[in-house]
């Protein structure tokens, strides 16, 4: 059995054939067009096995009763992404058929071979027990994000400088990745599987058990070689959110640090120059160095470690005690980080990167290069507090519902000033990546920037507040950077009051 869709679908289709998770946030163009294809060519999209010819036509009937569902909830000022109650009450038919499946199997990548190969697995005769899942485009020259990614798919985003390949699953939950040379022998071993509880019964049966141990087994072997680095930010420790937060956090991270290559905030490490909430970021501070097995977390400073509540004057006194750093080289992960300080002469909250700055930054990045040619090869990040391209959030705190109030937003208030002169340095110097905090928000964006007739793209990825401040939820971004295809895979998770930190956001850069 067999179903063809648009990849912007995937996520969508990944939880209509799972029991196991709640329903995502989707987009609701996304939703209308995967039901439309569903109800009017279901005989095009959706491949029965011999024996189950009927099959597209039930499932094309079930679909237009969803899709009118969905036509009936539309209201003139609805939001573009569908409620997640909502959306699990319109597919619950859709998915009680899906989710039926013990198996099931997504192809990922583009090449005709790798959709040849899907075609032949779901015409294959699996008595029902295999429904694999085919995109019609396996690859995007963009960005590529998915809104609360189903584990299964997941597993598939993050295994993208692999591609192309399969990505298996079941509903317990257990899946595995396979490049399209190997899809093969794990197959088999997944036929042979069908039938390994027979002792007591005379007939073989099937079990999702064998699925789920050549799954788990098929997984552990040959794991992926990612520097994967943990990215926190906007602690605003002496607040009582960071207070309140930060046991959750501590919690988090004495599991996922002991698996990251480095460690890395973004600013805004106390809310105001204070001596006791500096102490508090440097205990903070020391505690992850030591779950790192001494490997220091590299930290810049924001708005609010040099002015009081991050608006008015001038003060480097707690910043100079707890020691500040420009440019970190990482032999262990083959990575340089480079560091500005874009609060040293902004206004208020927003920000400003000093022309001595760029001039003595670039100075010594020369003569690192200069005097060590080997790291020419390593990965260059920018690290920076201020968000390197605008963008505007819905208003959620005190100030932002103010000034929405009186018709304006609080980008012009928190924006770097002199951004594009950030963006020119980074061409000048081959910099590709910026990570950055300041907003409370995650995002991953990808841009094109020109000077002349000089043109680069830029990945910028901002992190939320790791300590949830001023009522925003308990933030860290995940980072995988694979060296051969040169692809970032980021992943964004949050807890909310107290809640299991969950992958809000999977985000992976285009292949090259």
């Amino acid at each position: 059995m067999g179903a063809i869709f648009k990849l912007e679908h995937a996520n969508i289709m990944a939880y209509v054939t799972s029991r196991s998770y709640a329903p995502p946030r989707v987009l609701r163009q996304h939703l209308g067009e995967f039901l439309d294809v569903l109800s009017y060519e279901a005989e095009r999209y959706l491949i029965p096995e011999r024996g189950f010819e009927p099959w597209p036509a039930e499932m094309a009937a079930i679909a237009r009763e969803a899709a009118s569902r969905l036509r009936e909830n539309h209201s003139p000022d609805e939001r573009p992404v569908v409620p997640p109650p909502l959306l699990g009450h319109l597919l619950e038919k859709l998915r009680n058929e899906f989710a039926a499946y013990p198996l099931y199997a997504l192809a990922v990548g583009s090449g005709d071979g790798v959709k040849d190969i899907a075609r032949k697995l779901a015409s294959a005769p699996m008595h029902g027990q295999l429904l694999v899942l085919i995109p019609e485009n396996g690859v995007t020259e963009r960005n590529f994000e998915v809104l609360d990614p189903v584990p299964a798919f997941s597993t598939a985003l993050h295994a993208a400088p692999d591609w192309p390949g399969f990505v298996f699953w079941t509903q317990t939950g257990a899946s595995a990745f396979a490049k399209v040379h190997e899809a093969d022998e794990l197959v088999h071993r997944l036929r042979d599987a069908q039938y390994e509880a027979r002792p007591r019964r005379p007939f073989p049966f099937p079990t999702n058990s064998g699925f789920d141990y050549v799954l788990q087994e098929w997984s552990k072997r040959n794991p992926r070689k990612y520097r994967r680095l943990l990215h926190l930010s906007d602690l605003h420790f002496g607040t009582e959110d960071a207070t309140e937060n930060q046991a959750i956090l501590d919690a988090e991270l004495s599991e996922i640090v002991q698996n990251v290559d480095r460690v890395v905030i973004t600013g805004d490490l106390f809310d105001t120059p204070n001596k006791n909430y500096a102490t508090l970021f440097t205990n903070f501070k020391n505690n992850i160095t030591r779950l790192a097995g001494g490997r220091e977390p590299i930290a810049i400073t924001g708005n609010h470690d040099q002015r009081m509540i991050g608006l008015f004057g001038e003060d480097y006194k707690q910043i100079a005690l707890i020691g500040s750093q420009k440019i970190v080289v990482d032999d262990q992960c083959k990575m340089i980080f480079i560091c500005f300080n874009s609060s040293e002469k902004g206004s208020f909250a927003r920000g400003r990167i000093t022309e001595s700055q760029f001039r003595q930054l670039g100075g010594e990045y020369r003569t690192l290069t200069a005097s060590r040619p080997e790291v020419k090869c390593y990965l260059p990040i920018v690290l920076v507090h201020h968000h390197p391209f605008s963008f505007e959030v819905p208003p959620e705190t005190l100030v932002q519902k103010a000034l929405k109030a009186i018709g304006l937003g609080d980008e012009k208030l928190l924006v770097l000033a002199n951004s594009e002169e950030l963006h020119h340095w980074c061409m000048d110097w081959n910099v590709k990546t910026i990570l950055h905090g300041h907003k409370h928000k995650a995002r991953y964006v990808e841009r094109l920037v020109m000077r002349a007739s000089d043109h680069a793209v830029l990945t910028a990825i901002g992190c939320g507040s790791s300590l949830g401040a001023e009522g925003s939820p308990v933030s860290y971004n995940m980072l995988e950077w694979e060296p051969s295809s040169q692809r970032w895979i980021a992943s964004f998770f949050e807890s909310i009051n107290g809640g299991a930190f969950r992958e809000t956001v999977a985000a992976v850069s285009p292949s090259h």
